[in-house]
Order: C-alpha cells, then structure tokens, then sequence
C-alpha cells in the first residue's frame, strides 16, 4: 500500500489524537446506507461472496445462541422467521445449521425469497426441515408454542411503516410472553438509522449485529426492543475509504464508546503528584435556595480526582457549604447576597485566570440579571468552560456563537430545544444529527443528556454512552455530572474526552451501586461513592 493509500484509509478518528489502543476499544456504529456500501465492496471488490457472508453470519449465531442459551435448553422448540430478503436468508441458513446441531427447528416464513443468496438458503432449508407460511393458523399456532423465537423478517434497509400481514406477524411473536426473542441484525420494525419504530417491532432479548453496530439499537426507543447486542466478526474488512466517500471525512462517524477506551483518555495520575497536579476547578454555582447543587458539583469533581475546587456563590451560601463537604474553598464577589447579576462577571472573570476550568450553572436560578452575567462570561471566559443547567437556561445562541474557550455544554432535550429552536420531539426523534448539526455550527462539545447520551465534536464526530441506567433520573444527578466532567477538564481532558469520561463515569458509577444492591433507590449524593467504584474498574487488570 502507498502513503496516499494509507493515508486514506487512515483511521477517521486519528486526526483527534487518538492513540492506536485507544482506537481499538472503540467501535463504529453504522447506518444502513454504510452497511450496504461494505457490502458492495467485499463482494464486488475484494470477490467474497455474499452467500459467505451469510454463512458466516449464521454461523456466528449459532454459536452465540448456544454459548447463552441452547447449551442450558437444549431441547427448547425454536423458531425462525424468514423474510423475502437477505436478513431472511440469515435465518434460513441459521436453521440449517442449527438443525445440523440437532436441535429443534422450525422455520416460518414470508413466502418465496425475493434475493439470489436468500433464494438458495431457502431451498437447501428444504432438505433440513419443514417451513409454514404466514399468515397460517400453523404459523400463528408454532409461534405460540416456541420457547426461542430468532427473528429474521426485515434487515437493516427498512423504511417504510409496517402494516397487514407484517404487522400481524410482529404482533403475534410479540404476544409470546415466555419465549426467549433474539434479532438479526437489528429487530425488524426499528430503524437503523435513528431508532424510530416503523408503527410495530419486534421486542428482542437480544439483537445479533453483523459486524458491526447498528445506531437504532443504541438510542431509544429502537434499544428498548433490541436487549442485548452482540456483534460478532462475519469477515467484513473494515476499509474506511469505502464508508460513503462523501460523507464520512465530514462528520467522522458514529462511536461507541466503552470502559477500556475511556480508561485510555483519562488523565495520569503519577505518584510523584501533589495536589496542584491534578488542577483547580472554578466552579459558579448556586443562588438563594439552590446551595446543593453548589455541593453535589463540587463534591463530583473532588470524588473524580480534581486536586481543588473552589465554589463561588452567592454569600448567603459562602459559609455554609464548607460544613457539607469541608475539602472545598468558597468565595462572593461583593454585593453578592442572593443570586449573581451581570454587575459580578467582572470579579468572577478576572478570579477564574487562576483556575484551570470552569463550571457554570449548578442552582444559579433564572432571573434578568443573572442572564446577562452567564452571557458575559461565556463570551469573555477563554478558559476551559462547562455551561449545564440554568447556565443553558440563561444562554442565548448569540452568546453561544461568540464562544471562543474550549466549551462543553451538558443539556437535557429541553434545554437544547430552548436554544436551537427546535421541538423536544424532533431532538428525540433526531439526537445523533441534531448533536452532530449543533456541536458544528457553534463550535463546541455538546453532550444531550438521556439514555445512552450523545455527545458530538465541533468536527463532526459523535459518540454514544454505552451506559444507561434509570437510577440516574434523579434530583441533582445532573450536578454531579457536572463536577465529575469539570473536575477532568481541570485536570487537562481536552472537552471532548472529558464529556466521554465523564459521561462514562456518571452512568458506571449508577450501575455499580445498583449492581452491589439492586434493591436500592439512588440519589444523587449516593453516586459519590460509586465513583470511586467506576474508576476502579478502570484500572488495569481489574474485575472490579
């Protein structure tokens, strides 16, 4: 291979900085246009066959399904649901194998195959076991009785709102409350691109990815149908510069992230470090009423290693903060009683030079004044700068575009719905491209809140948070990200990573405390302890 060869299949992700092992706990998620484009070129190009990859996708099933299910039952009845396409295919082939295997198979299916490969795991099925039809009272009856139900109707080319048989199909494997339910590809009904259900889908415990990742199995409401996702290798080569030529050099792609990977970006800690190593966090919180949300950042961003916080609040708040958490400084700016006015950005500017990074929003209420004072310093702050909260709820998109700091912004879809003008249903309905479409045009790493969250670059790369855990939707869980995302900022994270960690870190902390005791109800103060837990597993070598 030449430079310009290599060069241009470079990995997309190096011109951030990534690190080759870094890279290699990452993983690309692709959309349905991509997958067909790789497709083209493992068969058309590089001559592999596409009934190869159907085998080897089968294959790949199989031994999945028996190393989580088939070898505990093995005299559970499954049952496979082709449809007319490749994703049908799959399930032919998979039912040949697996009744090689000697297990119990039947298949149903949409009819005579509609694809070449399809065509000819359909007719050598017909040597291995029996098919029905649906719809059929035989159908409707062995769906009923299945104890593993593979679904195999549509792929990941889908677009269109299901409806008829289809949807009566769906509807009928759904009704099998007992059975275990597992996807090819994705489930059929969910969209690959954005997770939106095509009016029905089907409800998996599991979902078999080809390859590669699908984004419809990990934004809701797609993940909810999808379970579980396994991705197995069926010998797709990855070749960057055959993923959509024109599109991927200008928004880098859609990653998922995971623990080792955000163990490879965090900070060092050495052994020879004081506390001035691991930098000073500034964080501008808090107003008459609101003191925990001052607590619950900070708090955050000591628990995540930062070396020292300093809180600046209003002074009916300076004096007692220290007594709930005690390793943190507090300061006013004079005349500072209840809530900060623009007449204070200037004290709180000219104090934040001395810090490493800033926070900004954590309980500072909404009133006139304190608008102008969140405005001044987002456009003046050149510091390393996190706007959460009534940070955002004071910003405009003015102020925002005149940005000219390194900036993470942490919204929740209401808040980015106030800033960019758009509904909270089409930000649901959108998160990846929206986050993607607003991280470029102000320049600035936006992490949406939610499960799975998503967080875009101002390059156009995106990144999905491979935790989700609902003891997050909790009261001033959104401080505590804060501080844990603040505190790495201030110990050098570039924005990018420090939104990926910190993410990673907020969601892994819920999972530990839960995973330890799952009769628990978390509050926000809970996950300070588990914190400490998440960056355990990090460390090398862990089974934490």
């Amino acid at each position: 291979m030449n430079d310009s060869q290599q060069e241009k299949n470079s990995h997309p992700l190096t011109s951030l900085g990534y690190t080759e092992k870094a890279l290699d706990n990452i993983s690309w998620l692709c959309d349905a246009e991509s997958m067909r484009a790789l497709d083209r070129h493992v068969i058309e190009d590089m001559g592999l066959p596409g009934a190869a990859l159907m085998e080897n996708a089968a294959k790949s099933i199989a031994d999945l399904l028996e190393e989580e299910v088939l070898l505990r039952f093995p005299s559970c009845r499954i049952v496979i649901c082709c449809g007319k396409g490749n994703n049908g295919g799959d399930g032919f082939a998979l039912a040949r194998i697996l009744a090689n295997r000697k297990y119990q198979v039947m298949v149903v299916d949409a009819g005579e195959a509609k694809t070449p490969d399809a065509t000819t795991n359909q007719k050598v099925w017909t040597h291995f076991g029996e098919s029905v039809s649906f719809p059929s009272a035989d159908a409707t009856r062995i769906i009923g009785e299945a104890d593993l139900i593979i679904d195999a109707i549509f792929g990941t080319g889908l677009e269109r709102e299901i409806g008829g048989a289809y949807r009566e199909w769906i509807e009928t494997i759904n009704s099998n409350n007992t059975a275990v339910k597992w996807a090819v590809d994705i489930p059929s009904g969910v969209n690959a691109d954005d997770s939106r259900i095509h009016g029905t889908a089907v409800e998996c415990t599991d979902t078999v990815c080809m390859q590669f990742g699908k984004i419809g199995c990990f934004q809701y409401p797609g993940a909810s149908y999808a379970g579980r996702v396994h991705i197995p290798d069926i010998s797709i080569p990855l070749k960057w510069d055959q993923v959509i030529d024109k599109e991927m050099p200008e928004n880098l792609g859609t990653w998922l992230t995971s623990g080792p990977f955000v163990s490879e970006v965090m900070p060092p800690r050495p052994v020879e470090a004081h506390k001035g190593t691991f930098g000073h966090l500034f964080n501008v919180c808090g107003s008459s009423g609101m003191g925990g949300a001052a607590t619950l950042a900070a708090t955050g961003a000591l628990k995540n290693g930062t070396g020292l916080v300093t809180a600046c609040v209003p002074s009916n708040l300076r004096d007692s903060i220290p007594g709930q958490v005690p390793e943190l400084m507090t300061l006013s700016p004079p005349e500072c009683v209840n809530y900060f006015q623009e007449e204070h950005a200037e004290y709180v500017l000219e104090e934040s030079q001395t810090r490493n990074a800033t926070v900004i929003g954590c309980g500072l209420g909404v009133h006139s004044q304190t608008a102008g004072f969140v405005r001044t310093l987002c456009r003046e702050m050149e510091g390393p700068l996190l706007i959460d909260a009534d940070g955002l709820n004071n910003l405009d998109e003015t102020a925002l575009l005149e940005r000219i700091g390194p900036t993470v912004i942490t919204p929740h879809p209401k808040e980015l719905s106030r800033l960019c003008n758009l509904s909270v249903t089409e930000i649901q309905e959108s998160r990846i491209a929206t986050v993607r479409q607003l991280s470029r045009k102000w320049g600035v790493v936006i992490l949406l809140k939610g499960a799975y969250s998503v967080i875009g670059s101002p390059e156009g790369a995106v990144f999905i948070n491979p935790v989700a855990n609902p003891g997050l939707a909790t009261a001033g869980s959104g401080d505590v990200l804060s501080g844990i995302i603040g505190g790495v900022l201030a110990q050098g994270l570039e924005p990018l990573n420090a939104a990926i960690a910190g993410a990673y870190l907020h969601g892994s902390a819920a999972n530990c405390l839960l995973n330890d005791d799952p009769s628990i109800v978390l509050t926000a103060s809970d996950l300070f302890k588990g914190i400490g837990m998440a960056r355990k597993k990090l460390l090398p070598g862990s089974t934490a």
